[in-house]
């Protein structure tokens, strides 16, 4: 048994340990998403980093300590933290970035009709030209009839065969799209993860409890 509670102890550690680096990573995501997703959304994924980096931590005290208390209370922790996730999996509304995204361009499309180059960054990014399309900007007759150089490959607007063909409406939905379907498998990839290190957690700490119970007698 002793053997057997040596390796959940230190695979708990590790786990936690694995759980704390993914809790910053959380937390660098949120801040570079700031500006890129509704900031509600941003603010949202760094409080769930800072959540998961101070629960790993409190669970790596607990395994190390041999603590039951503070195991047990890791665990009702990460038993919140499950019901979170559970409910963002229920509630999440997945075509949110994909909307605030298609915003984001119809915005920056009204800004380019008096502000030129405000286009830029979305279309070098995405590779895409125009809000529909390279013809929009023949339509709102933009420098001579010609399309700006980051509707091209390589900035390079001379070989018409260069010009990207796709509006970035369509380009940054397509986008968008996959990354919700990244996101689902984030969502249930970090449920698998907290369920596992829940289970090893009240292993752990029955196995504590039951040892300081003994000792009592």
């Amino acid at each position: 048994m002793g053997c057997a509670t040596g390796t959940i102890k230190y695979s708990l550690f590790l786990f936690n340990a694995l759980w704390a680096i993914l809790g910053i990573v959380v937390i660098v995501f949120g801040g570079l998403g700031i500006g890129a997703m509704p900031q509600i959304y941003a603010i949202g994924i760094m409080i769930l980093g800072g959540i998961i980096l101070l629960i790993s931590l409190f669970g790596c005290c607990g395994a190390i300590r041999e603590s039951s208390r503070m195991l047990w209370t890791y665990v009702t922790l990460l038993l919140v933290l499950l019901v979170l996730i559970i409910v963002f999996i229920v509630f999440n509304t997945r075509d949110t970035f994909k909307k605030y995204a298609i915003q984001t361009v119809e915005d920056y499309w009204q800004h380019e009709l008096t502000r030129p180059g405000s286009m830029d960054l979305i279309q070098k990014t995405y590779s895409c030209c125009g809000r529909n399309g390279p013809g929009d900007y023949i339509t709102i007759g933009h420098r001579n009839d010609t399309v700006p150089s980051s509707c091209c490959r390589g900035s390079n607007c001379m070989n018409p065969l260069n010009v990207f063909t796709e509006g970035c409406l369509s380009s940054v939905e397509k986008a968008f799209a996959d990354e919700a379907i990244t996101s689902q498998y984030c969502e249930w990839g970090l449920l698998g993860f907290d369920l596992i290190i829940l289970a090893l957690a009240i292993i752990l700490a029955i196995h504590y409890s039951n040892r300081r119970r003994r000792y009592n007698y």
